[in-house]
């Protein structure tokens, strides 16, 4: 067994790992498998390209995306380590440079995707160590999200989204409507019936079916329906809407050309300011939440389905008529 260079190991040195090595063989031990497992041991990435196939089936797409986004991007620099090299302080290390660089909300999902990875690996014997180095890291507070935008901030997005292109009408019908990036990038043609945009509950995150009055500056803001038979709105690939990082860094390019800087904002900022307005110009509660998808209790009692639909369409109404007075020059 090879204990290292003699020009670079002295003999006590080389001694005592011969005293160290041979106690392992008294209790037991065996060090040739244990070199074979250490030569054939797979780098992190290895085990991150495993454990993506898996998680592809099991995953909401969604869920996935993000999952593939942290290991890929975020773990980048555990790469090329072997896994049984990886220690708790490599983690936590990278942590908190992704903590620094893009928020405690970023680390936290990053944590959690290592500690699946690693529980993983662990299980199916892909990774040969003796326990998942990702445990008792720190986990970073974070705080609840309670922005909304003021008028200035709403005028510039507005100004900055007049190009036609996809993510800006994403982005305008988003404040619209009041809905989720997720239910807009991936609208469908056969979703947009007549008067209303109507989604399907294998479309919505609470699976609730959801209507929304398709008013006119709605409808403008839409693209014109091709000629050839299309099934989504947005995006090339017949699923949706893709390229949001790239395209909201895009968009707050722009914003800065305009001399107009917006701190920490993403586009669920936008569903937020919709129901903050909505409620301080005194429409129904129970109408606001509606509008916005969620699941409520007793509403039938309140409404009956026409006139409960006639209450989300003045409500809406009347947003577009604040905004109007927000953005118009």
């Amino acid at each position: 067994m090879a204990l290292g260079d003699v020009s670079a190991v002295s003999i006590d040195a080389a001694r005592s790992s011969a005293r160290k090595e041979a106690a392992k063989v008294a209790q037991g031990g065996n060090p040739s498998p244990d070199r074979k497992k250490k030569r054939t041991a797979g780098t992190v990435l290895e085990a991150v390209e495993a454990y993506l196939r898996y998680a592809k089936e099991r995953q909401r797409t969604r869920s996935y995306k993000e999952t593939e986004r942290h290991l890929r991007t975020h773990a980048k620099s555990l790469h090329h380590d072997r896994t049984e090299a990886v220690r708790r302080g490599d983690i936590a290390g990278l942590l908190e440079r992704v903590a620094g660089a893009s928020g405690p909300v970023a680390a936290n999902r990053l944590r959690a995707a290592l500690s699946a990875l690693w529980t993983w690996g662990l299980r199916t014997g892909l990774i040969e160590t003796d326990n998942n180095p990702v445990s008792f890291t720190v986990r970073q507070l974070e705080k609840s999200r309670d922005r909304t935008l003021d008028d200035i901030e709403l005028r510039a997005i507005w100004a900055a989204t007049g190009d036609g292109k996809d993510y800006s009408r994403i982005v305008r019908l988003c404040l619209l409507t009041g809905c989720r990036r997720e239910e807009i990038g991936g609208l469908r043609w056969d979703e947009i019936q007549n008067d209303r945009i109507v989604f399907g509950v294998d479309r919505m995150k609470g699976k609730i079916a959801h209507e929304i009055a398709l008013l006119p500056t709605i409808l403008l803001t839409l693209p014109k329906r091709p000629e050839k038979e299309a099934r989504n709105v947005f995006g090339r690939r017949g699923n949706g809407f893709s390229g949001w990082s790239r395209s909201k860094a895009g968009l707050d390019t722009k914003l800065t050309s305009l001399s107009v800087w917006i701190p920490a904002w993403g586009l669920h900022d936008l569903r937020r300011t919709f129901s903050t307005r909505l409620h301080d110009a005194g429409v129904d509660p129970i109408v606001v939440e509606a509008l916005l998808a969620h699941k409520q209790q007793g509403v039938a009692a309140i409404y009956n389905r026409a006139s409960f639909r006639e209450a989300k369409k003045a409500a809406l109404v009347h947003w577009l008529q604040l905004l109007e007075n927000v953005i118009k020059p």
